[in-house]
C-alpha cells in the first residue's frame, strides 16, 4: 500500500523544492509632471526615473505596531516644494480635498472608538482570570502601553462623538 504512494510523494517533494517565493514588490515613482505612478514591474519604470523609485512596504505590522507605510514620506529630501499652487497674491479658493460633513467625520469616529474598544476588550480577556485562568495568555508591553493609551482616548472621543451628533441631527420643534 505505501509503496503505491511513495512515487507521488517523490514527486510532491520533489517538485516543492523547485518552488520560488511569490514576491509582488509594489514600487511608487513620480514622473516630471508630478504625477505618481505605481508599478510592480521595476522594467516599466522609465530609466530616468528608476533611481528615485521607492518600494513599498507591503508586510503587515507586527500586533501592536503601527504600520511603517512609505506612503506618505516624502519622495525627495526635505527643501522647497516644486508643485504647483497659488502664486504670491493667489489663494486657492476651493480645499484640496473636501471637507467631511459631520456626519461623516462622526461615523469615521464611530469606527475608530469600536476598534479601540475591541482592543481593550481583547487586552482585558487575556488578563481576566475568569477567561485565561493559566494566565498562558500575555500580553505585550507595546500592546499594554496601546491600552493605557485607548483608554485615556476614549473619553474624550465619546464626548467629541456627542458634540458631532448634536450637530449633526436636526433638532425638531413640536
Amino acid at each position: 500500500m505505501y509503496a503505491a504512494l511513495l512515487p507521488a510523494a517523490a514527486i510532491l517533494v520533489f517538485s516543492l523544492a523547485f518552488v520560488v517565493p511569490s514576491l509582488a514588490d509594489i514600487y511608487r515613482w513620480e514622473d516630471e509632471s508630478g504625477v505618481i505612478h505605481f508599478t510592480d514591474d521595476l522594467s516599466t519604470i522609465p530609466a530616468k526615473f528608476r533611481g528615485k523609485a521607492r518600494e513599498i512596504q507591503k508586510t503587515p505590522p507586527a500586533a501592536g505596531k503601527p504600520s511603517l507605510s512609505t506612503m506618505g514620506a516624502p519622495s525627495s529630501p526635505p527643501g522647497p516644494s516644486s508643485s504647483p499652487g497659488p502664486s504670491i497674491g493667489e489663494t486657492l479658493d476651493r480645499p484640496l480635498f473636501p471637507q467631511d460633513d459631520d456626519a461623516t467625520l462622526a461615523e469615521k469616529l464611530r469606527a475608530k472608538i469600536d476598534a479601540k474598544e475591541r482592543f481593550i476588550r481583547g487586552v482585558d480577556e487575556k488578563q481576566s482570570l475568569a477567561t485565561n485562568p493559566y494566565r498562558n495568555r500575555n500580553v505585550s508591553p507595546s500592546d499594554l502601553e496601546l491600552y493605557r493609551k485607548y483608554k485615556e482616548e476614549l473619553p474624550a472621543d465619546r464626548e467629541r462623538l456627542k458634540g458631532l451628533d448634536s450637530r449633526s441631527t436636526p433638532v425638531r420643534e413640536p
